[in-house]
């Protein structure tokens, strides 16, 4: 069950670091990462419900597949804003 946990919160913290990578770069007009981010932060909503979805259905393991890709992608959208930022 502490893996479900600890699935659940770190989707919800990527959604909520995809959303905010999404609101910088709304601010800074950075049109390529508004696009990224936007698709990004929904893919990470679909994977936090999964996520619930697991909690829910008391499943006895956690996907690791769906973490690892939670992990990759916000780490690949944060060193994009950061590319874009520091080239702009």
């Amino acid at each position: 069950m502490k893996r479900h946990v600890l699935s659940v919160v770190m989707c919800f913290a990527a959604a909520v670091i995809s959303g905010t990578i999404f609101v910088a770069a709304l601010l800074h007009e950075y049109a390529l990462v508004e696009v990224a981010a936007s698709v990004i932060t929904g893919l990470q909503v679909f994977f936090l419900s999964s996520a619930i979805g697991d909690v829910l259905e008391k499943k006895r393991e956690s996907n690791r597949a769906r973490n690892s890709a939670v992990v990759l992608v916000t780490v690949f959208l944060v060193a994009f804003y950061s590319f874009t930022k520091y080239f702009h």
